[in-house]
């Protein structure tokens, strides 16, 4: 896998994601080459496209994180069983 290095800026910003498909962020910093996801909330948030529900997303538990190399003009969205939960975002340019 290539090495990606972020030379440009960050930006973080947080996201409540319900039980509809919450894009996370609400819109991607222009130029983006990576986000990291922080789970910060008490509930599983399931990630993935649009279309995400709690059986097909993939599981991010309370008080985890993870990160992805993912473009500006991918848009990736989170959903929780019930309530909501608190995502901590951060992208790298």
């Amino acid at each position: 896998m290539k090495e990606t290095i972020i030379r440009g800026r960050l930006k973080e910003s947080t996201v409540s994601v319900g039980t509809n498909a919450t894009a996370i962020p609400a819109s991607a910093a222009t130029g983006r080459k990576y986000i990291a996801v922080a789970n910060v909330g008490g509930a599983t948030v399931y990630l993935g496209s649009s279309s995400v529900t709690t059986s097909n997303g993939y599981p991010l538990a309370a008080n985890s994180s993870v990160s992805f190399y993912l473009g500006d003009s991918v848009t990736l969205y989170g959903v929780v069983a019930t309530g909501t939960c608190e995502v901590r975002v951060l992208e790298g340019c």
